[in-house]
């Protein structure tokens, strides 16, 4: 063989062997969903000998329609030659199972319990845990992300119904093929199942709930990037750019959709090393070496109690979605709230430089803000309109 021969065998040997992926395991274990206490079942990737101060990235992946936790094959490759943690939850709803959940609130924990059971058994970076989905999973991801926003460092949603009430009442398709006619029947039947009904005063709240769009000012809190192609007929691309347009409003910054030109909704689907290249390139990175990026400034809405960045709201009483807007400026800590009986201010959350010696409260009913330091309470008030002094909190702070 000669040495002009040798040379293309070599690429080729090369090429190949930069292609292969480091050694990993794959997984399958049980954990309990924190919302209805089933047992639920989901697939990992982790690499082989990984020591406990060898911190990984973290993907929680959230499968499509008619699709279980063995759905997203096309990630492990990208996922083990890059070394990263990758967990895919086996999806479940209130009426439906995984393959057609929407994104139920049994859903919505299913990803979040598994992916802190991912962190209580393995070495994740906590700074650098992802989330990612399409069609159904893109519907899934883009709630989780605007519900969870200090959970995640990026978010990549694709081809998602992120208005459920509007996708459910568009109008027909001028020419359909009989096989996305029919699922698009189908499809029809079964959110209808899973959120209780044809839309009416009586499932507003469930589509509501379901709906991305319901949530748009937290999208300012976590990269979120969105994707769909132009020609989807099962999702209209009007999904997509109405949602992005909305966050815009609140949000300058938030990036454009990224259209794929000719692209109908079933066979097509980008590239994982495209995904995560999107999430490294847009991840929130936090100021001092944190994770969490502080935000003076926080507007927020949630239908059910819980912690979001330093704030804790709720509890949330009854078929209402909370808003709260709260601000750490001008020496004042600013709350407004809405349908929300509490909210908590959690000072170790919030970077020492920042200060407050005012308040003041402005609510639709009383609310009960409370201002503490791990678990002690330095502060509480009860009030639908207040303002007083708060200067007392720093004692012993200085």
């Amino acid at each position: 063989m000669t040495e002009r021969s040798r040379q293309p065998l070599l690429t080729t040997i090369c090429l190949l062997a930069l292609s292969v992926s480091t050694q990993a395991e794959q997984i399958e274990f049980s954990f309990t969903n924190s919302h209805d206490g089933t047992q639920q079942l989901a697939f990992a990737i982790v690499p082989d000998s990984l020591e406990s101060d060898d911190r990984r990235p973290l993907l929680v992946l959230a499968h499509h329609a008619w699709g279980t936790r063995h759905s997203q094959a096309y990630y492990y490759n990208e996922i083990e030659r890059r070394g990263w943690l990758l967990v895919v939850p086996e999806l479940h709803g209130r009426h439906t199972d995984g393959r057609f959940s929407m994104a139920a609130l049994e859903a919505q924990h299913d990803l979040i319990d598994a992916m802190e059971y991912m962190q209580a058994h393995y070495p994740v970076d906590s700074t650098r845990v992802y989330l990612a989905g399409r069609s159904m999973g893109g519907m899934l991801s883009a709630v989780t992300a605007a519900k969870y926003p200090g959970r995640f460092a990026a978010v990549v949603s694709g081809q998602g119904i992120y208005d459920v009430e509007s996708w459910r009442k568009r109008s027909a398709p001028t020419a359909l093929s009989s096989k996305v006619g029919q699922l698009r029947l189908l499809a029809d039947s079964l959110l209808t199942q899973e959120v209780g009904g044809a839309p009416s005063p009586m499932t507003e709240y469930a589509y509501r709930r379901q709906s991305a769009a319901t949530y748009v000012p937290n999208f300012q809190y976590v990269p979120t990037i969105f994707w769909h192609g132009t020609l989807d007929e099962i999702v209209p691309p009007q999904q997509t750019e109405s949602l992005v347009a909305a966050i815009q409003a609140h949000d300058r910054f938030q990036p454009d959709p990224h259209w794929l030109q000719g692209a109908s909704h079933l066979p097509w689907n980008l590239p994982a090393s495209w995904v995560l290249d999107q999430l490294q390139h847009h991840q929130r990175i936090g100021l001092d070496g944190q994770g969490e990026r502080f935000y003076p400034q926080l507007h927020l809405v949630t239908d059910e109690a819980k912690r979001i960045l330093w704030l804790t709201i709720g509890p949330v009483v009854g078929e209402v979605f909370a808003e709260v807007q709260v601000s750490l400026t001008h020496d004042t800590l600013a709350v407004t709230t809405r349908d929300t009986e509490a909210v908590t201010i959690h000072l170790d959350r919030i970077p020492e430089r920042v200060r407050f010696s005012q308040y003041t409260i402005e609510a639709d009913r009383q609310v009960r803000v409370s201002v503490v330091m791990g678990d002690s309470v330095l502060f509480t008030a009860t009030a639908d309109q207040a303002a007083g002094d708060l200067s007392h909190i720093w004692s012993g702070r200085e």
